[in-house]
């Protein structure tokens, strides 16, 4: 079964027995209405710029009674707050059910370091993940353990926590990188993580689909605001980590987005 035939499934199945409710299984969440929601909000990649995330959070009219929220990964790394946005997102996430949390290949490298290495010991230089912007993290995570563990390891079960792709409704699903439709969720939990070129040619789904991890700047350099695609997709990574870069949050159903720094080049929607 592929992964869209899965989803529908399970969405079937959700509205069949208790409407509204929001299913999350095995990584995979399934949100059955999306009309129970008056805004969907999608935030990019953030890596570990705090005061870019601040900047953005200020801007948002979030109501968490009425919006679903959702982050699409990479919280984490670049940047030298690491520990500082994980524990914000995490904050938001505990607050209200309405919130979902996507890991992206950033978190997925660091949990991998911590499989055989510890925060008390030196850092271990030959790991990929540290060579990759994770350095920062790892120090923004050793002063978090220094003043206080418990904080340090509800962190790390947060980053176990997060899911890998949301679909709701029928009209939108929300992963970190893309996904490959005619394969099952369980045979590209890792490639959800990492795809680029293969999914933004082949994907040819109705859903309009959601995504991080390539910024935009890597299609227009002179780009800060999300991008759609002609086939459905949207990639809402706007370079926060890169010179003039920025957070985004879009809301999908207007396609109206908040950024860090505001520009004239992305409609700013005040009214919601």
């Amino acid at each position: 079964m592929t992964i869209l035939d899965e989803i529908a499934e399970k969405r079937q199945a959700l509205r069949s027995s208790e409407r509204g409710a929001i299913s999350r299984e095995g990584g995979l969440v399934i949100v059955p209405d999306s009309t129970a929601f008056r805004r969907i909000l999608a935030i990019g990649d953030i890596h570990g710029n705090w005061q870019r995330f601040l900047s953005l959070w200020h801007h948002v009219p979030y109501d968490p009674q009425e919006d679903l929220l959702v982050f699409l990964g990479d919280y984490i790394d670049r940047g030298a707050y690491s520990a500082e946005v994980l524990q914000m997102v995490m904050e938001l996430a505990e607050k209200s059910p309405h919130v979902i949390t996507l890991t992206g290949n950033h978190e997925a490298m660091m949990l991998h370091y911590f499989q055989d290495h510890s925060i008390r010991e030196p850092m271990d230089m030959s790991h990929g993940w540290l060579r990759s912007g994770g350095q920062a993290t790892f120090e923004s995570l050793a002063r978090v353990y220094q003043s206080d563990p418990g904080i340090y390891h509800r962190l790390l079960e947060f980053v176990l926590s997060l899911d890998h792709l949301a679909a709701v409704g029928e009209e939108y699903i929300f992963t970190h990188a893309g996904f490959l439709p005619q394969k099952s969720y369980a045979d590209q939990v890792d490639d959800m993580l990492w795809i680029r070129t293969e999914f933004y040619e082949e994907y040819t789904g109705r859903e309009t689909v959601v995504i991080g991890h390539t910024p935009v700047q890597y299609f227009d350099e002179t780009r800060h605001h999300p991008l759609l695609f002609r086939n459905h997709i949207i990639d809402c990574d706007t370079g926060s980590y890169l010179p003039g870069g920025r957070i985004s949050c879009l809301n999908v159903k207007k396609m109206t987005c908040w950024q860090s720094e505001p520009d004239d080049l992305c409609q700013d929607d005040r009214n919601g």
